[in-house]
Order: structure tokens, then sequence, then C-alpha cells
């Protein structure tokens, strides 16, 4: 599955057609079976080392259940064949891995390799370490991440707290190879390499001094599970507060029903209910539901996609109605990855959210020259801008964008704001952007805070 959704299919493209297509899915996967198993005789009679089995894992892209229903199983079944003839298994989970920590820790890989923790994702090194090598289930290599060595994005002092952090909360510090996670950036401070160099060469015998580790009770597990365990959609409904006749609507929307949405959109139309009310009162909670989820960690981005596929869908329908009525769109939205950098989930992520919720959303692509966005910029007059580098050798595209359009005398006609994984708020600052997100949630967020405060300032008299 995984080969499928990384070599057939557009990244974004891939959860759609797994949901809509099952049979031609199932089919596909069936004719790839006998391909695998020829590979791990292969491997099998190679007197390796070690064999890396699974590349790119991460919760957004490879999202728990896929996870569980076709990683876990060939995990499996490679560790079978393979780890009685002595070759280590090592997995590559270098993105964000909260929704997969139990998971991956249950997948009978020996290493997880380009571990790369918060801040530059959401799981601290130590929770990383209590759940993953602690137990005694995976080594860790990595643990350190890149944009530590950036002056770009982080400051010496916030390197020297990461490693106070870590010495203390990873002890004993068995299972654990420090290394940059994911990768050591061509631009990164090599004074912040030796001192790093410096702290493991003083502090790193083992076993390392006890610190921070405090193991939760069985009170402070039962205590957040009702944080993390997901709501039906009719409870979802009721907590919603939403009035009665834009209840199904709403539930349309948390479900990614698009055309159940498109039905009952109709009928509340012909009900002479207004189409602003519909949007408003109806589907645009939905998707706030979904955005804040998202970013919560309790959806993923086939729930998010459907969700906004629907919301598109009911769109459609109430557009014409929106018009006559003289109804305003949310905003209008310039959104791209610069130069050079070729990622474009998370980017389309941010286009499907702020698509469903209202806005209209021009998407520039991927590896956009600076150029190309001042071309855009000029033609299309957006309120906010939005800019995503997935490498921090692309993250100077960012400053680079932004210079340009104050050289272009346009910088203050509107909103920019950033993103992307190795992207920060200090580098936002530093950069001259108006805001940064973190996620396609966030992104939902900062953009209602941006046009909020431009339609107050264009409300205030002169």
């Amino acid at each position: 599955m995984h080969f499928i959704q990384k070599t057939f299919l557009d990244a974004t493209d891939f959860y759609l057609h797994y949901h809509d297509y099952p049979r031609q899915m199932a089919e596909l996967l069936e004719a790839l079976t006998g391909v695998y198993d020829q590979l791990l005789e292969v491997l099998a009679d190679g007197n390796l080392d070690a064999v890396m089995w699974s590349s790119n894992v991460d919760d957004m892209i490879t999202y728990p259940a896929l996870f569980e229903e076709y990683f876990q199983p060939w995990c499996h079944k490679a560790a079978d064949m393979l780890s009685p003839k002595g070759t280590v298994m090592i997995m590559h989970p270098d993105g964000e891995n909260q929704g997969l920590m139990d998971l991956i820790a249950e997948s009978r890989m020996d290493v997880a390799d380009a571990v790369t923790p918060y801040p530059m994702t959401k799981v601290r090194i130590e929770e990383y370490y209590d759940r993953w090598c602690r137990p005694g289930h995976l080594t860790i290599h990595g643990g350190i991440p890149e944009m530590l060595l950036l002056e770009e994005s982080s400051t010496r002092e916030d390197l020297e707290t990461f490693l106070d952090n870590l010495f203390r909360g990873i002890s004993p510090g068995t299972r654990f190879i420090a290394s940059i996670g994911d990768t050591t950036p061509p631009d990164a401070d090599f004074d912040r390499l030796l001192y790093i160099g410096e702290r493991f060469e003083k502090e790193g015998r083992l076993p390392l001094a006890a610190g921070s580790f405090s193991p939760p009770s069985r009170e402070t597990v039962d205590a957040a599970k009702p944080a993390v365990t997901p709501r039906s959609v009719t409870e979802t409904v009721v907590s919603m507060d939403i009035e009665e006749a834009f209840e199904q609507i709403t539930a349309d929307v948390l479900e990614g029903d698009e055309e159940e949405v498109v039905v009952h959109a109709r009928e509340l139309l012909e009900q002479g209910i207004d189409a602003g009310d519909i949007l408003n009162k109806g589907m645009l909670p939905a998707m706030d539901v979904i955005g804040t989820r998202f970013t919560d960690g309790t959806v993923f981005i086939p729930e998010v996609l459907l969700s906004a596929r629907a919301m598109k869908e009911g769109l459609g329908i109430l557009e014409p109605h929106l018009i006559t009525g003289n109804k305003r769109r949310t905003g209008r939205i310039l959104i791209g990855t610069v130069l050079g950098d070729l990622h474009d989930i998370g980017k389309n992520m941010v286009v499907s959210m702020l698509t469903g919720t209202g806005y209209e959303v021009i998407d520039m692509g991927v590896n956009v020259s600076t150029e190309e966005i001042i071309r855009q910029v000029l033609e299309h007059r957006p309120d906010i801008i939005g800019l995503s580098a997935l490498l921090t050798t692309t993250m100077p595209q960012i400053k680079e964008v932004i210079a340009a359009l104050v050289e272009a005398g346009v910088r203050d006609d509107f909103k920019v704001i950033v993103g992307g994984a190795p992207v920060n708020e200090k580098f936002a600052n530093d950069a001259g952007a108006d805001g940064y997100a973190q996620d396609a949630g966030d992104a939902v967020i900062l953009a209602k805070q941006l046009m909020s405060a431009l339609h107050q300032s264009m409300m205030e008299p002169s």
C-alpha cells in the first residue's frame, strides 16, 4: 500500500481514491503482494546486516488506521523472515508520529531512524524514549531536531535548553544513538554541531544520571482518555449546539458525505432558509471541528479531505444564492510552495481546509519562483499569501519572496503567512511574515484572525 501511495498516485489523490475505489485498490494491492513476497525471499537469502523496511512513516501521511491495516502486517512479516537471520530491521519515522507511537513500538522493527522530536514536531524526546526505548521496543537513531542548528529557526539558548532536557529525560541512555533528525542542513551553524559533540563527550557516558522520567499513573491515563477518544458524529453535533434545522447538514460535512450534503443543501434552500445561514450555521462549524481535531491529532488526512470535499460540493449548491444575496466571500488567499521545494501534501491540506471554510483559494502549486509569485500577486490581488517550505534548504526562499514583495511596493497590500516542517514562529518573525501556522487547522485559525483584523481596520474611520 505504501508503494501505491508513493508511486502510483498524487499524494492527495491517494486518500480520495482509497475511499472511492476500494475494489480497484484491493486488486492492485493483490497484484503487488507477490512481488513483495519475492523481494522478502531475496532479502532473506542476502545475508544482510540491516534492512530499511519502511521509510517516511508519518501519522499525517501514513495515518494510524492505514498503518495498522496495511503497514503493520508487512512489518511483522519482514521481521519474522529477516530478524532470525540477524538482520537489523530499520524504520524511518522522520515526521509527526503522535498518532503512531504505539503502532511503531509494536512493529517489531529494531531501530527508528531520523526521529525528529519537538520543537520540530509535537512529540517530545522524553516521550519517544519512555514509550519506545525504555520498554525495549526500539532503538532511536536521531533525536536532535535539525532546526536547532539553524540561526534562522532557533537561538543557541534553544539548543542548550533542548540538550539539558534530553540528558535528563532519556536516562539511562541505552537504546539511543544521537544524531540530527532528519538531516544536517547545508547552512547549519557548525559551532552548534561542535557544541553538541562536546556535550555528548562530557555527559554521554552510560548510564546517564536519572532526571525527568516520571511514568504516568493509571489515574493520569484514565483522565486523559476523554481527550483522545473520538466522539460519534451524533455526539459531536449535539455538543456543538447546532440549530435543529442545520444538524443534518453539519453531520454530512463531519462524515465527509459529498452526496448527502448536496441533497440536504437543496432541501434547506427549498424550505426558504437563507444560503448564508446554511453555510455559517450548518457547514462552517463542522469544518471548524475538523480543523481542531486535525490539530490535536484525533482525525487525519482522509477525514479532512473528505469533509473538505463535502464542503466544496455543498458550497457549489449554495454559491449562486450567496451571490444573489450579496454575500461576500471570507477572503482571497494565494498559496504555494517556494522555489526548489516539491513537497505538496501539507500545502494541499491547507488549501483543502481553507477552501472548505469558505475562502477563495488560488493554488500556485510547488517549486514556485519569486518572480511567479509576484506576477500572481499583481494578477489576483489577494488578502493573504501563504508560503510553504518543507526543507531547511528552501526556507531562505521565503525571506527572498517577502523581500521581493517589499521591493515591488506591494508588501503592505496583504498579509503573509508561512508554514512547513522546519519553519517556526521565530523564523516567521525574522522573515517579516505576519503569522506562522504549524498545520492546516492552525492555518484556518490564523487566516480568520488576520481577515477579522483586516475587516475591522476597513470599518474604522480614516
